[in-house]
């Protein structure tokens, strides 16, 4: 979960000359993304609560 592997799987999926891989390496970028977006949201989340 972070964002350096979401950035590794579209520039493997930019430099694929096969379409199925890169379609699977973006939707693991995504979903990369996704978690690293939920992993700060639950921080900031815990920082929030802790301060208020």
């Amino acid at each position: 979960m972070s964002l350096s592997s979401a950035k590794n799987y579209a520039l493997r999926a930019a430099r694929s000359q096969d379409e199925k891989e890169a379609i699977e390496l973006l939707s693991k970028a995504i979903l990369e993304l996704a978690s690293s977006i939920e992993a700060t949201d639950a921080k900031m989340k815990q920082i929030n609560k802790a301060k208020g």
